[in-house]
């Protein structure tokens, strides 16, 4: 009689990631080869582990959500037995009576969803490239479309530096566009506060 399993196992931290993926390939294996049917792999990755196992402090945790004979889980947890990449492990019995067609649906919407993530990461590193080949120069053609703004001089400098020359001496200026550049520069700041 088929029935619905879980099987959490620990492998060793100190792994490749390809070596960790084999791993769990072939326990996922194991059971479809005894008709069992692996209904979601879950690597959750390195984790602290609540006291040292074999002088380890992490290790990286596994779950296969499965459907199978009791035989499968069996054998499964022989092999995890005699594997020195296994730290620890434990299976339970998640229900007696198991549906075929609604795990044939958990399956089809648990690939569904690998897919889509899949494809979002695929997207965010595309995002990342394509920040990482932006040039420089980008960034100073902003900087230069902004408006050059005018600086403001005060009425006192202003006529300060018409005034003077620099031999010392001072100049002869006409004291109306003094006044009329003054007063524009005025005109200008009272317009801005009105904004």
């Amino acid at each position: 009689m088929l029935r619905r399993y879980e099987t959490i196992f620990i492998v060793r931290s100190d792994l490749q990631s390809d070596e960790t993926n084999s791993l769990i390939d072939r326990y996922a294996g194991i059971i479809a080869s005894l008709d069992g049917k692996t209904i979601k792999v879950e690597n959750w990755g390195k984790r602290r582990l609540a006291y040292r196992i074999e002088k380890m402090q992490d290790g990286v945790y596994v779950r296969i959500d499965f459907v199978a004979l009791h035989k499968v889980v069996i054998e499964i947890e022989r092999n995890f037995k005699i594997d020195d990449n296994v730290l620890r492990f434990q299976t339970v019995k998640l229900s007696d009576k198991v549906d075929m067609e609604e795990i044939e649906r958990e399956i089809e919407s648990a690939l569904k969803k690998e897919e889509e993530r899949k494809k979002e990461e695929q997207r965010k590193e595309e995002l990342e490239k394509e920040e990482e080949v932006v040039p420089d120069p980008v960034v100073s053609e902003v900087v230069a479309e902004e408006p050059e703004k005018e600086e403001v001089i005060p009425e006192a400098v202003v006529s300060e530096v018409v005034a003077e020359e620099p031999d010392g001496k001072e100049a002869e200026t006409d004291d109306e566009e003094v006044v009329q550049e003054t007063s524009s520069v005025e005109a200008d700041e009272k317009k801005a506060e009105e904004e």
